[in-house]
C-alpha cells in the first residue's frame, strides 16, 4: 500500500557540530519525493542559536513562499525582549500556520512567563505552536556545549498555563512521552526520539493516536529510517495514514 507522508519536523540550514551536509530547501524536496513525503513544515537550522532571527526567518519565508506544500516554521527566541516586534509580522502572514519555539538553543527557559505570553499571542492569531524539546540526543553533542532538554513537568506546567493551546511537542523520548502522557492529554508529538520495532504501537500507548504525526527531523536524522517508522509499520493501514498525514493536515486547519 502506497502512503503519502507530510513532515512536520524538517529543516535547512547548517548545524554546527557536526559534519551533517548542509540542507536547501531543493535538496530537501528531492529528498522527500524519494521517500514518499509530499510536503510539510520546514525551519532554518541558522535561526536556532540567534537572538534576533528575523533576518534568517525572513529569508525562510521567502525560500518556501513560492513552493508548494512546503510551510516556513519561523523560530522565536525569547531570550530577546523584543520578542513581539519579532512575532507581529509573521502572524500577518497568512503562510505562517505555526511557529517554533527552541528553549534550550535559544537561551532561554519554558517556566519563563514570556513563553506563557509567547503561546498565548500565538495561539489567539490562530495559529499553531511547535515546541522542539531537543534536536539531537545530548550524549552526542559537542562536549564544549550541552543543550539539556526541557524537563518534562515543565512542558506539562507551559501547557496548562495556555488552555487554548493544542501544541505539537518534538524530541520527547519514548519515556518521556510515557510520563507527559499520564499528565497531560493535550499535545501533539512526532516519532523523532522514539525507536522500536513497532514504534507506533508502543507510542500509542502513552498517547492518543489521533495525536501522533510523522516528522523526519532531516538533516540530523536519517529521512529513510523515520520513514519507515510508518510506511512498515504493522499498525493498520488506516492507523498509518493518519500518523503518515492526516493527523498533521488536521491539525493545521482546527
Amino acid at each position: 500500500m502506497s502512503i503519502e507522508l507530510y513532515d512536520t519536523n524538517a529543516w535547512i540550514g547548517n548545524w554546527l557540530f557536526t559534519p551533517t551536509a548542509p540542507q536547501n530547501l531543493s535538496s530537501l524536496r528531492r529528498r522527500w519525493k524519494k521517500h514518499g513525503i509530499v510536503g510539510g513544515m520546514v525551519s532554518d537550522l541558522d535561526a536556532l542559536w540567534m537572538v534576533e532571527p528575523s533576518t534568517i526567518n525572513a529569508r525562510l519565508v521567502e525560500v518556501c513562499r513560492p513552493a508548494k506544500n512546503v510551510i516556513p516554521v519561523p523560530i522565536l527566541n525569547l531570550l530577546d525582549p523584543a520578542w513581539p516586534e519579532q512575532l507581529a509580522p509573521w502572524l500577518a502572514m497568512s503562510e505562517i500556520k505555526a511557529v517554533r519555539l527552541a528553549p534550550g538553543y535559544g537561551g532561554w527557559k519554558l517556566n519563563n512567563r514570556r513563553a506563557v505570553d509567547a503561546a498565548h499571542a500565538i495561539t489567539q492569531a490562530g495559529r499553531k505552536v511547535v515546541l522542539s524539546v531537543r534536536l539531537l540526543d545530548e550524549r552526542h553533542e559537542h562536549p564544549a556545549l550541552k543543550v539539556k532538554p526541557v524537563p518534562v513537568e515543565m512542558v506539562r506546567r507551559w501547557i496548562e498555563k495556555v488552555p487554548d493551546m493544542l501544541p505539537l511537542v518534538q524530541g520527547l523520548t519514548r519515556w518521556e512521552l510515557e510520563e507527559l502522557g499520564k499528565v497531560c492529554d493535550r499535545f501533539l508529538t512526532d516519532l523523532s526520539f522514539a525507536e522500536w520495532a513497532d514504534t507506533i504501537g508502543v507510542v500509542s500507548k502513552v498517547v492518543d493516536p489521533k495525536r501522533i504525526v510523522f516528522g523526519s527531523l532531516s538533516p540530523l536524522h536519517s529521512m529513510a529510517a523515520h520513514a519507515n517508522k510508518v510506511v512498515a509499520s504493522p499498525a493498520s493501514p488506516a492507523r498509518r495514514r493518519a500518523v503518515a498525514a492526516t493527523n498533521a493536515q488536521k491539525w493545521l486547519t482546527s
